[in-house]
């Protein structure tokens, strides 16, 4: 399936065809909910919804604003993000923005295919999903927990420094703020280790029927996440992707180029 640039509000051109990926096959869901090759021009830099960006620059809990000059077009068409820098498919406001949220109380499945400037063991890339029900509004807070008491799923696709390859983790985070709980799974933390300034795929299914992630790297599963990490109230929450190029402490530069974004449903 190609998309239509309608379908994509910024895009200057859609994706190039590319098949499902095996997980998505797996998991019985095959229609696109979005995908998107991003751009520099997909990137609002204000934060606001204007009802057309695909992409924001920054988080909502972030006290710094990465700037323009953070992110960049490259000749291969992937789109680079500096050290300390990241994006969202939702505005700072927590709204939903041009892309669709992902709907927990289905299946789906989320892909990231990005790449490093260089291995450095201290990079601390990281693409994810999370409900944009945590907000800082607290509207993940639902009876009959008291007022304040929140709950919400978030699903780390892959994060490095932290393990030779690829780390995916579910986490089930509770509790009041400042004072958050959570409940990890458990990935392979002495797996092999892979290139990262090659291009990879990184993806996840969320089955909310059976409470189970299932997490891939280069089509190739990599273990099945359940119990207490995957919290059941991610039945009530929709999801959007992030995307960030933190550090483990050194703060050595660096970059990520991202080369396609895509969720898909049943």
């Amino acid at each position: 399936m190609v998309l239509s640039s309608a379908f994509l509000p910024n895009a200057l051109e859609a994706c190039d065809y590319k098949p499902l990926p095996p997980g998505a096959i797996a998991f019985g869901v095959a229609k696109v909910a979005f995908d998107i090759c991003p751009k520099l021009v997909d990137i609002s830099m204000d934060g606001k919804n204007n009802g057309t960006a695909n992409l924001y620059n920054g988080f909502w809990w972030e006290k710094t604003v990465p700037e323009r000059s953070q992110y960049s077009d490259n000749p291969d068409g992937s789109l680079s993000i500096s050290f300390n820098a990241s994006l969202a498919t939702v505005p700072r406001t927590m709204v939903p923005g041009a892309l669709p949220l992902i709907a927990g109380d289905r299946r789906f499945f989320v892909e990231f295919e990005v790449s490093l400037s260089d291995n450095y063991q201290d990079h601390f890339p990281a693409v994810w999903i999370m409900p944009i029900e945590h907000n800082q509004r607290g509207e993940d807070s639902y009876p009959p927990d008291e007022a304040g008491y929140e709950r919400w799923l978030e699903i780390d696709v892959d994060e490095a420094g932290s393990t030779p390859g690829p780390m995916a983790t579910a986490i089930s985070w509770f509790g009041k703020w400042p004072n958050y709980h959570r409940l990890r799974s458990n990935p392979n933390l002495h797996n092999e280790k892979i290139d990262r300034t090659e291009r990879h795929r990184f993806g996840a299914g969320f089955d909310p029927q059976n409470l189970t992630i299932s997490f891939w790297y280069d089509d190739n599963l990599q273990y099945v996440a359940s119990g207490g990490s995957v919290a059941a109230v991610a039945r009530k929450q929709h999801f959007y992707a992030l995307i960030d190029t933190w550090s483990h402490g050194l703060n050595v530069p660096y970059t990520m180029n991202v080369y396609r974004i895509r969720a898909l449903v049943p």
